[in-house]
């Protein structure tokens, strides 16, 4: 796999961890994938960090420049990705991977498909994710 490709999977399934422990910390769930009648769909975590859910995933203010949108997998997974949400990550971090453009991602993405390193969830409710081969 590309090592660029690599390291962007890596900080992002980072950050989408840190956002689901904020959730879980402050809406007090182990499972906030299961957001409905008890969890708001928007709100704040301890007055400081905006969230929105939407569909099987959600948005997480972790900082005004650090925010993570991500989709849950089957039983709460976090470790699932796709290029639309790497593309959007690295666009909102220009600092920190100054030299990537979406071009890059959709093409290592698609060589890293073609390579079997990473595969598309099997359940059609999560579709659209992909995990690492080593994670599935």
């Amino acid at each position: 796999m590309n090592s660029e490709l690599r390291k962007i999977i890596s900080d992002f399934q980072n950050k989408v961890e840190e956002a689901n422990e904020l959730l879980k910390k402050f809406l007090d769930t182990d499972k906030p994938h299961n957001w409905g009648v008890s969890i708001e769909q928007v709100g704040m975590l301890g007055g400081k960090h905006k969230y929105f859910f939407h569909g099987v995933g959600c948005k997480v203010e972790i900082s005004k420049k650090n925010v993570v949108d991500f989709d849950y997998g089957s039983n709460g997974r976090i470790d699932g990705f796709d290029e639309w949400r790497l593309c959007g990550f690295v666009n909102t971090r220009k600092k920190q991977y100054p030299n990537v453009q979406e071009s890059h991602i959709k093409q290592w993405f698609q060589e890293a498909i073609e390579a079997k390193e990473i595969k598309k969830a099997d359940s059609r409710e999560y579709g659209n994710l992909y995990y690492l081969v080593a994670n599935t």
